[in-house]
């Protein structure tokens, strides 16, 4: 495919993991990177990571400092709405509060995320070895490019156009702070997709064992019993693996990822509340004078461009927002319907012992393990939590669209009793 032009073939998971989790490397998130034989951790990326978000929050903030300066800046603010003007406030604040909050978690479980891959390269060269299990690292690899290109793509070009647009004069200072702006929200955002991109990997291997576990291959493929009876533990034992390192996953990344999803959560709703606003003031726009028909329809102008942008920058959100956890809940299936066919084992091959004891033994250990995908403190990862999402957004959005409507409603009051007062000669 054309998109691996530029790309070795992958040959190990680490090839093919060494995109999502360079891309991480590089927005300061995860402290480690590599190819090939593995991942990394050493002193020297240490520093760049830490060094380079401690830059960017810093430039970030000296060059809002340097816009805020402006007289220019200023004026243009003061004709802005007040809420809009809070919700910018805020999404600063709180993306530099998650992009730190993220770097300083995954540095700190950086360790236990590098165990993560070993465990699963380990895998699978037993799966290649003893089964003859052919892994598609490279249709995985394409579709990390492809989504994670397409994504960044709109992300940089939106944010990057939309501080062409606002630039009067003050070009250098609004895309300095532009792409510090883009590093500081984007290494939260790359984590939810290496996040998804790991989730997805379980998935791989749990439907994998599935085909291995059924009664045709192994018959199949170990026609002597010994043997096959020692491929049914390896594949067993591969089941339970992928069951523990679920709990890992979540030890990686439960808290940076609740924060990530929290910070989209709000990052999305302003941003609605922003389009609502700009519908409000188109259809206020109609209800004006005639004598400033032109200068409104030039502002309207304005907007619709700025709308766009607004759209193109929820779409990585919105996108990792909606789709992770149906990866989470879909894995957690895929793990179920391992272990029912590993409890069909003893119907299977009834004259064997070893596998009625194999069958027991797993049935002890799930009823003490099970596993599911947690953010946060223990908030569980599928499909019930968007409808937790869309609740918490709509009855939030609703709230900022009453706060709009007094705002709104108190300026025209106070414009009609000014008329009054100057209709009666006070």
């Amino acid at each position: 495919m054309a998109v691996l032009y530029f790309f070795r073939e992958p040959e190990t998971l680490y090839d093919c993991a060494s995109f999502i989790c360079g891309l991480q490397f590089v927005m300061c998130c995860n402290g480690f990177s590599g190819r090939g034989t593995g991942f990394a951790i050493t002193r020297w990326k240490r520093v760049y990571s830490l060094g380079m978000a401690g830059l960017a929050v810093l430039v970030l903030f000296v060059s809002l400092s340097g816009l805020l300066g402006s007289e220019e800046i200023r004026n243009r603010m003061a004709a802005v709405d007040k809420m809009v003007l809070s919700i910018a406030a805020l999404e600063v604040a709180m993306s530099t509060l998650v992009f730190v909050v993220t770097v300083v978690s995954l540095q700190a479980a950086a360790r236990r995320h590098i165990s993560i891959y070993v465990r699963l390269s380990a895998m699978d060269t037993l799966l290649m070895r003893d089964f003859g299990a052919s892994l598609n690292y490279r249709k995985l690899l394409r579709k990390n490019i492809v989504v994670l290109v397409t994504v960044t793509v709109l992300y940089l070009g939106a944010i990057t156009s939309a501080a062409i647009q606002m630039a009067s004069g003050h070009r250098t200072l609004f895309l300095l702070s532009a792409y510090c702006y883009v590093i500081v929200t984007g290494g939260p955002h790359f984590t939810g997709y290496v996040h998804m991109s790991l989730v997805e990997l379980l998935s791989i291997r749990f439907r994998l064992l599935q085909k291995i576990l059924s009664p045709k291959f192994l018959e199949w493929r170990f026609p002597q019993r010994q043997l096959r009876e020692q491929r049914v533990r390896q594949a067993v034992a591969m089941v339970q693996e992928l069951h523990q390192l679920i709990p890992e996953i979540n030890r990686v990344y439960a808290f940076s990822l609740w924060m990530s999803m929290a910070h989209d959560l709000a990052i999305t709703t302003s941003e609605l509340y922003i389009i609502f606003g700009m519908g409000v003031a188109s259809m206020e726009e109609r209800e004006d004078e005639e004598m400033q028909l032109n200068l409104k329809r030039e502002q309207h102008k304005g907007s619709r461009v700025l709308l766009g942008y607004v759209a193109l920058c929820m779409a990585a959100p919105l996108y990792k927002l909606l789709i992770g956890p149906f990866y989470c809940e879909r894995t957690v299936l895929e793990a179920r319907r391992c272990l029912r066919l590993i409890e069909q084992l003893d119907n299977w091959y009834p004259t064997s012992p070893a596998t009625r004891q194999l069958v027991n033994s797993l049935m002890c250990w799930r009823l003490q393990s099970r596993p599911q995908f947690t953010i946060g403190f223990d908030i569980l990862l599928n499909r019930t939590v968007l409808t937790m999402f869309v609740s918490i957004l709509v009855n939030y959005l609703l709230i900022l669209i009453q706060f709009a409507m007094t705002q709104k409603m108190g300026e025209h009051i106070e414009q009609q009793k000014v008329a009054l007062q100057n209709w009666i000669g006070i």
